[in-house]
C-alpha cells in the first residue's frame, strides 16, 4: 500500500512539473525564420533560426578581393579574415532574451564546451534587432547590437 502511495505522489509530482513548463511552438517563436543583416552596417549576412538551432554567418562588405590565396601576405589574409563572424549551434529564448550555444564557430574558443553568449533581442514590424549582454565570461558592456530584417 506504501509503495502504491508513493509512486502516486511521484507521479502526480512530474505531471504538476510537466505541465508546468512552457513549450514553446514554432508558431510561437518569434524568431524563427531567415533574417538579413541591414546593409547600412558595412555587413553582409544571413541570420538562420530553426525550431532549435541556429547559424549566424556575417562579413564586412570592405574586405580585399584576393583571387589568390596561396600568393596573400599576411595583412591581406587577415583583412580578410578579420570583420566575418560565423557560428552555428543550438539556442533558446526566455522572454527577450536569446542564449546561443555553438557548436562551430570562426574563433574556436566559441566553440569550446559551456561556451554560450546571451542577446537581447526587440522585434519591430519585420525588424530584429540583437544585443549581445553576456557571454560565458561575464557580462558584456559594449556588446555587438545587429540590426536584422526578415527575410523569410
Amino acid at each position: 500500500m506504501l509503495k502504491r502511495i508513493l509512486v502516486a505522489i511521484v507521479l502526480g509530482m512530474f505531471l504538476l512539473t510537466a505541465r508546468g513548463l512552457k513549450i514553446m511552438t514554432a508558431a510561437e517563436n518569434p524568431l524563427q525564420g531567415a533574417w538579413q543583416v541591414n546593409a547600412a552596417s558595412g555587413m553582409a549576412g544571413i541570420f538562420i533560426f530553426s525550431g532549435k538551432h541556429y547559424s549566424m554567418m556575417a562579413a564586412s562588405t570592405e574586405r580585399p578581393d584576393i583571387t589568390d590565396l596561396s600568393k596573400a601576405t599576411a595583412d591581406e589574409v587577415r583583412a580578410l579574415y578579420g570583420p566575418m563572424i560565423g557560428n552555428a549551434g543550438v539556442y533558446e529564448i526566455a522572454g527577450n532574451q536569446v542564449t546561443i550555444r555553438p557548436v562551430v564557430a570562426k574563433i574556436p574558443v566559441v566553440m569550446k564546451p559551456g561556451a554560450y553568449e546571451v542577446y537581447e533581442f526587440k522585434i519591430e514590424n519585420n525588424n530584429l534587432t540583437l544585443t549581445q549582454r553576456r557571454n560565458v565570461r561575464g557580462p558584456v558592456e559594449r556588446g555587438n547590437v545587429w540590426t536584422l530584417t526578415r527575410v523569410e
